[in-house]
């Protein structure tokens, strides 16, 4: 499994380093987040992503993406990648250029005639789902095959594992219900308070930019397992071919709007709480199995020396050995 999720690490930076290199234009860095208040990036500035929840942002400099949730995007001047807002308004100044789309979500736009869109307006939620395709063709067959790669490389680490957790989606389902429920409800909250202090802001980060996106990778590879195996009846040691299966067909939900959405993040938490309930399953079972040998190795059971230091060797043992 460490071997998989390295691989899966490595697969993520061939993918993501490219994509932050375009978006960049040359020299833009930085990453803006604000709660409950404005930001500015003001003329000379950059930045690579900047994020505003039930605030203002007003750019007169570069920014890779701009997102705002409940408020204004301003920009003037500005070269922008992508511009996204949920209830909120955009508004083009003067000079403005943005390269990609501007994504409206119960949102509007403003634009003066000087400011220019390279990209399309896209409205509402009709566009996710089968629209991501048109959006980026490639990188959305990039994603496909990273997730499938995925997959198939869990099945290559740990297929034992991988087949146990299959299965206890369906033979546990409320066990794995409350873990994935921790995974991605309990662990999330926690790291978005610790989000906001000094100590817990790098593993806050790493937690929701690494392994949170990691597990789900890994829960969306076991679901897809399980759903491959009931296509196929597969009973393969290592059902690749039923690995393959599965995570294409989820995917293909996938791009059903505002459903598939839901189904691929519900199968991906689901698959990671088995993962985690069949892991801890192992570790109970692995120091049952250590309490019983130490046991019985005290007592005297095979496998140990008696009390006395007895040879536990069975009867006649000795003397053959002494014959020979």
């Amino acid at each position: 499994m460490r071997r998989a999720l390295a691989s899966a690490v490595v697969l993520l930076a061939l993918v993501a380093v490219p994509g932050a290199a375009v978006a960049q234009g040359g020299g833009v860095t930085g990453l803006l987040v604000r709660i409950e208040g404005d930001v500015v990036v003001g003329r000379g500035e950059s930045a690579d992503l900047v994020v505003v929840v039930s605030g203002d942002v007003e750019v007169r400099g570069r920014a890779a993406a701009v997102v705002v949730f409940g408020g204004t995007a301003r920009l003037i001047g500005a070269h922008v990648g992508h511009v996204a807002v949920f209830r909120g308004v955009v508004e083009l100044g003067r000079g403005t250029v943005v390269e990609g789309d501007v994504w409206l979500a119960w949102a509007r736009l403003s634009q003066v005639p000087e400011a220019t869109v390279e990209g399309a307006v896209r409205r509402g939620v009709a566009h996710y789902g089968w629209g991501w395709l048109m959006v980026s063709p490639l990188l959305s067959v990039g994603l496909a095959i990273l997730v499938v790669a995925f997959g198939l490389l869990m099945v290559a680490a740990g297929p034992r594992r991988v087949l146990a957790a299959g299965s206890a989606l369906t033979r546990e389902p409320l066990g794995v219900l409350a873990w994935a429920l921790v995974l991605f409800v309990v662990v999330p909250g926690v790291a978005a308070l610790a989000f906001f202090t000094v100590v817990g802001l790098p593993a806050s980060l790493v937690v929701l930019g690494v392994l949170l996106p990691l597990a789900g990778l890994a829960g969306f590879g076991v679901s897809g397992l399980r759903l491959g195996r009931w296509l196929l009846h597969s009973g393969s040691a290592r059902p690749y071919g039923a690995a393959a299966l599965g995570s294409v067909v989820l995917l293909a939900a996938g791009l059903v709007p505002v459903a598939g959405q839901v189904l691929v993040l519900l199968a991906a938490a689901l698959g990671a709480g088995a993962l985690v309930r069949t892991f801890g399953r192992e570790v109970e079972d692995g120091g049952t199995a250590q309490l019983e040998r130490v046991g019985g190795a005290a007592d005297g059971a095979p496998g140990g020396s008696g009390p006395e230091g007895e040879d536990p060797s069975p009867p006649g043992e000795a003397d053959r050995a002494g014959n020979s």
